[in-house]
């Protein structure tokens, strides 16, 4: 039976310049925190990591960890160098994380054997803490190869995979191949129910870094088996999941709504206009 795990994919807070915010983002933590979801991502996409530094990135693992005490925190070390990572990795070790995530590298094109060794040598760069392979092509470019997936399967380490932008019938077709107890997450908030049943785990989701509710509520039933409050919360997940459209500085307006200081951004993404501020208002009494 699927565990149903929430990951919640943690946004960043910045000041008005762009820099790192860091008591923005322990509120954001601390929101987390007491939302009743399994764990937390941290410096994901949702995190904008490719704008952050490797000091910035290590100094928001040990805050994360300290904030999340008691809870799950992956952190996400992935980066388009093998250099990169290896610092993360020792970042994310001194922070006191027993979990972390990898992306595949990115930008330029790299074989399924290339990716390979890559994960192999990170995995023993890593040993004792648990690997999750992090596959997004739309991000990377590097397509999600269902062998490479199944050979990484096997690497002492690797305990799961986060898949984010694919169908739930890969998902299936993951579930099919992978061995018992690895764990497959996806990145779909909207598919949160449906992935269950594709054999996923849960869901690793921005979405309920603004609006937790709908996805612990979604939880409770799935686990009691109630067909029909599950249809009726599928409602009020579709409708946060449209609010936010993704969006990590709609994810931050929400926590500005609630009243935490969590600034301005540093990446060139839009910022929700009148009326999706408006809409996004109205959503927080309901659904924070």
């Amino acid at each position: 039976m699927p565990s149903h795990d929430i990951i919640t994919a943690v946004p960043l807070a910045f000041d008005e310049s762009g820099a790192l915010d860091l008591a923005g983002s322990r509120a954001i933590l601390e929101y987390v925190a007491g939302s009743a979801v399994q764990g937390a991502l941290v410096l994901g996409t949702t995190g904008e990591f490719p704008a952050l530094s490797i000091e910035e990135r290590n100094a928001v693992a040990a805050l994360s960890v300290e904030a999340l005490r008691g809870m799950r925190v992956i952190v996400h070390v992935g980066a388009a160098s093998r250099y990169e990572v290896s610092q993360l990795i020792s970042g994310a070790r001194a922070a006191g994380a027993t979990e972390i995530a990898v992306l595949t590298p990115y930008y330029l094109p790299a074989p399924p054997e290339e990716v390979f060794d890559f994960f192999s040598e990170v995995v023993d760069e890593a040993a004792g803490l648990d690997v999750y392979v992090y596959m997004f092509e739309a991000r990377t470019g590097i397509p999600v190869d269902e062998e490479l997936i199944v050979r990484l399967a096997e690497l002492t380490g690797v305990v799961g995979v986060k898949v984010s932008g694919e169908s739930l019938e890969l998902i299936s077709s993951f579930r099919e191949r992978l061995p018992d107890g690895f764990r497959i997450y996806t990145g779909s908030d909207g598919d949160f129910a449906r992935a269950g049943l594709a054999g996923a785990d849960g869901v690793i989701s921005g979405v309920a870094s603004a609006f937790a509710r709908p996805f612990t509520a979604m939880r409770e039933a799935l686990l009691d088996g109630d067909g029909e409050r599950v249809a009726e919360l599928q409602t009020d997940i579709d409708e946060v999941v449209e609010a936010v459209s993704g969006s990590p500085a709609r994810m931050r307006s929400v926590h500005r709504l609630a009243g935490r200081p969590v600034g301005g951004r540093r990446m060139p993404i839009p910022e929700p206009d009148a009326a999706v501020l408006a809409r996004l208002e109205r959503a927080l009494p309901r659904f924070h």
